[in-house]
């Protein structure tokens, strides 16, 4: 059984993300959730 690929993302996603979680609009759990996201350490690394 193949791996899936994995996702890459543009620069401008990311900083829409890292935005909203460093505002403190959403937490990294709810925005890795929201776009299906591997995990919110994702977005914590990309912060």
């Amino acid at each position: 059984m193949d791996k899936p690929d994995r996702r890459s993302f543009t620069f401008e996603f990311k900083l829409e993300v890292v935005r909203r979680y460093v505002s403190g609009e959403a937490t990294a759990l709810e925005l890795a959730r929201e776009h299906d996201l591997s995990s919110p350490k994702l977005i914590e690394s990309w912060a």
